[in-house]
């Protein structure tokens, strides 16, 4: 009787895993055919993104962000400025939420520049614009919110005035290696001309071993604004007026003032 019991207890088990291995099989087969229908029939979603589906930093698909900001600068007899420094921010708003994103660029021998792909001309955007040469007052544009097609940007800047920034430590040393930029000037029509904060670096400046730093971007008797950063210090603002008697104004710190990004 044992004999049998097991060969029973054999003959059952050697079953069960026939059948289970049948059903493991075939399990495995509907799983494979599943993944197949799903790649047959939404191929779109197993292929790498396009050109036309990569979003571009200006938030829509780079296939649509395709505008170009050029131009050209030239000084008031109108010969080309090279190596102008050209600062540009382009701001949009996709569906995912506002975009501000900032471009550079040198001028050509010729005078002219090209910034590739910044902005969607089908979509609205605006661009705040700013050109600075070496000896030449800070000019720029801003193009409030707009769809199409930028025409080409034409700046002829105007000499400036040589002023200098001296910066000395409140005991009255000269302060190196004090950081500069011009933020803001106020021409004599009214008119505002900036760089923003966040695509200024290219024509951050620092000061010498005397303290001395050159910002000839101004004329004697505006309005302006600089940033300046201590040693160790957090970036601020200074609001001057520029002296119309002397080329050297003298700076020193103080508590750190709000940003003002534009």
């Amino acid at each position: 009787v044992k004999a049998v019991v097991d060969d029973c207890c054999d003959v059952s088990l050697s079953r069960h895993l026939f059948w289970h291995r049948l059903h493991q099989l075939i399990t495995l087969g509907l799983v494979g055919a599943l993944g197949w229908l799903i790649w047959l029939y939404f191929p779109s979603q197993n292929k790498p993104p396009s050109d036309s589906t990569q979003l571009a930093a200006s938030g829509y698909p780079e296939s649509e962000t395709t505008g170009d900001i050029q131009g050209t600068v030239v000084a008031e007899d109108g010969q080309p400025l090279r190596e102008t420094h050209i600062l540009a921010v382009v701001k949009t708003w996709p569906p995912h939420g506002f975009r501000q994103n900032s471009f550079t660029a040198l001028t050509r021998p010729d005078g002219t520049f090209l910034i590739e792909n910044v902005y969607p001309p089908g979509q609205e955007y605006e661009v705040q614009i700013a050109a600075i040469a070496d000896a030449h007052l800070l000019k720029s544009e801003y193009i409030s919110m707009r769809t199409g097609t930028l025409e080409p940007f034409r700046f002829q800047l105007t000499k400036s005035a040589g002023l200098v920034l001296h910066f000395e430590s409140n005991a009255g040393t000269p302060l190196a290696g004090v950081s500069a930029f011009p933020f803001e000037r106020i021409d004599q029509s009214g008119q505002e001309h900036c760089i923003y904060f966040c695509s200024a670096r290219p024509v951050v400046r620092k000061s010498n071993t005397e303290g001395n730093l050159p910002m000839p971007h101004f004329l004697p008797g505006e309005q302006v604004t600089v940033y300046i950063q201590f040693p160790g210090g957090e970036w601020q603002t200074r609001e001057l007026t520029v002296p119309a008697d002397k080329q050297t104004v003298t700076l020193t710190p103080e508590p750190a003032s709000h940003l003002d990004d534009g």
